[in-house]
């Protein structure tokens, strides 16, 4: 019988070593076909007619590229989000698609800490100053500068990654708490050492708002005016998750207004960025380009997550990690 096939989409080019991983760690018994990082949908579709399997990070397909796929059992994203694949086609043929299980959660986890303290402790604006060969010259004395320790967090969404940016807090003697549309049991939430509060609460008494949620039409600009118009005046915002997730506009106006204190932003609703956006400019904002999740140990997590669900559906089994929007097809 002839082995099953894994189509490996890359969405843009991975770095050599990682798909030297990817052929190291696939599954005995099963073959890999690993598409150039530039391919087209219709590319992407032709492959998808021989699979099996569909793995990567993947992107917008249309309908048929689903419906002329009889072999297809699985697709299995190795982003955190998967808001830019076609769920309406992969249901229709009833085939599951699945997180990838939380294996990029650390490296976003740390990447969120990482802003939190670089806006705190204005970590570029003193890298700068001492850069230009300026040390103090130009700073003045009442400069904003806090630390974490006895701040309340405020995290939005406690999925994989918003439970292990709670993990990493603990050292820093903060108070967490957290909103979610579904609320973690009371033993879960002892365990995590987080309160549940509802959303505007959180809002009104969280130091740092942290978004760790998916893209759907619920958390599209859930950050808006009035959200940020109740924020603390002297609060930070973190967005790790999706640049859709908050109204850009009225977060340029909150920062610049000084409306709230700063925002740490790996994401942004146009990316790469406009040269024209005004948050390139201003000064309480620390950019980074969607890079919180990519690193060479997570890639290597993402692999084994995503081989390991493959390896079960090979096997017969049910997959794991099946997204929300797919429960009532298939069940966890």
């Amino acid at each position: 019988m002839a082995e099953e096939l894994i189509v490996l989409t890359q969405g843009r080019d991975l770095p050599p070593d990682v798909l030297t991983l990817a052929e190291q760690m696939k599954p005995a018994g099963l073959r890999l076909q690993i598409l150039p990082g530039n391919a087209e949908a219709l590319d992407i579709g032709t492959a998808m007619r021989e699979a099996e399997y569909l793995l990567g990070f993947v992107r917008f397909l249309p309908d048929e590229a689903y419906t002329q796929a009889p072999r297809l059992k699985l697709v299995q994203v190795l982003s955190a989000g998967y808001d830019q694949v076609n769920i309406a086609g992969a249901r229709q043929v009833r085939v599951p698609i699945c997180s990838n299980g939380g294996a990029n959660a650390v490296a976003v986890a740390e990447h969120t800490l990482m802003l939190i303290l670089a806006l705190y402790r204005k970590l570029i604006t003193f890298h700068n100053n001492v850069a230009a060969g300026r040390w103090h010259q130009g700073i003045p004395r009442n400069l904003d500068v806090y630390e974490l320790e006895g701040k309340t967090v405020g995290i939005v969404g406690l999925g994989h990654i918003g439970q292990e940016v709670t993990k990493r807090l603990r050292g820093f003697d903060v108070k967490v708490i957290y909103y979610d549309a579904f609320r973690r049991t009371p033993a879960e939430e002892a365990r995590l050492g987080v309160a549940y509060v509802p959303f505007k609460t959180l809002l009104e008494t969280a130091d740092v708002v942290s978004l760790h949620v998916p893209l759907n039409d619920d958390t599209r600009q859930m950050i808006d005016g009035e959200a940020l118009g109740a924020m603390k005046p002297k609060a930070i915002l973190i967005n790790t998750c999706r640049g859709e997730v908050v109204d850009e506009q009225a977060l340029i106006a909150a920062l610049q207004s000084g409306r709230i204190l700063a925002a740490g932003l790996d994401t942004q609703e146009k990316e790469p960025a406009d040269p024209t956006n005004p948050l390139l400019a201003l000064p309480n904002v620390i950019l980074t380009p969607h890079t919180a999740g990519p690193t060479i140990d997570s890639f290597a997590k993402r692999l084994r997550n995503g081989y390991a669900n493959i390896a079960r559906v090979a096997s017969g089994q049910p997959p794991l990690w099946v997204i929300p929007e797919m429960h009532d097809l298939f069940p966890t």
